[in-house]
């Protein structure tokens, strides 16, 4: 069984963050090692929401404790909501250390609709101290266009912009939330071309969908399954999972409730197109 580390929020109640990736993960035969860098009683926009953030100083000694007693039991690394620029920058030490040929993957979790989330600069904290060590990306449109400063309103725009952060090293952009007519996808940018997968758009938010994509989209890379191969199977479950939670009348993904859905999605055979 493959060891994940997971970096990312811990909520109370509600499929976000770790509440989303580590059951994804864990269903999909991965051992989770959960490191919040939040810890909050719901999703942020939930009424009344409590909680609080962990210093870049605690997730810090948090990292340097896995460091020093079990990183090298790791296949895999998962960063999501980092939360700050303190929290980024003490990740380095764990970063360096991650044992050659484990998967890391870096969701970068910023904002969308246009919005930030987080202080602008994140934005330079994920190009500086992040994104150096990730091997696969998944970050919404908007995301995208921050990091990389390009314009991403037309397909060709949102794969050009992909395109020019593919490296030796950062082998895997996969965008979530690329839009088409009434349907929603991920396209999938390597060295060898791009993809795009879509599923129909259900007409809802969902929160924590990024967070559930990232994991599965990870599983499959552990699986070894070719990553445009993966974003489609992870599109069509995410997919269906989100009209699930528009029949449920929920506004996170049934990740728990509906496991057999999503996994029998996972593993049904579903069309890619090839872009370049």
């Amino acid at each position: 069984m493959p060891v994940c580390l997971s970096i990312q929020s811990l909520v109370v109640a509600g499929a976000v963050g770790h509440g989303a990736s580590a059951f994804a993960l864990a269903a999909e035969g991965v051992e989770v090692w959960p490191l919040p860098t939040v810890v909050l009683s719901g999703h942020a926009a939930t009424p009344g929401v409590r909680g609080e953030q962990l210093t870049g100083t605690q997730i810090a000694a948090l990292a340097e404790g896995v460091r020093s007693g079990g990183l090298a039991q790791i296949d895999a690394l998962l960063l999501g909501y980092l939360s700050n620029v303190g929290v980024a920058e003490g990740l380095g030490p764990l970063l360096r250390d991650v044992p050659p040929g484990a998967a890391i993957l870096c969701d970068p979790v910023l904002g969308d609709d246009g919005r930030l989330y987080l202080p602008e600069a994140m934005i330079a904290a994920y190009r500086e101290h992040i994104l150096p060590y990730a091997q696969i990306l998944t970050p919404n449109v908007d995301e995208l266009g921050w990091l990389t400063g390009m314009p991403v309103r037309t397909i060709e725009q949102i794969h050009a912009a992909a395109q020019s952060i593919v490296t030796k090293a950062l082998q895997v952009v996969h965008i979530t939330s690329v839009p088409a007519p009434r349907k929603v996808g991920i396209m999938t940018v390597t060295a060898e071309g791009a993809w795009l997968s879509s599923a129909p758009k259900a007409p809802l938010r969902v929160n924590g969908a990024g967070d559930f994509v990232a994991a599965l989209l990870l599983a499959e890379r552990l699986r070894g399954v070719p990553p445009e191969i993966g974003a489609a199977r992870v599109t069509a479950a995410t997919g269906a999972l989100a009209q699930e939670a528009l029949r449920l009348g929920r506004d996170t993904l049934p990740v728990v409730a509906a496991q057999r859905l999503w996994q029998a999605e996972r593993h049904k055979s579903h069309p890619v197109e090839r872009l370049s």
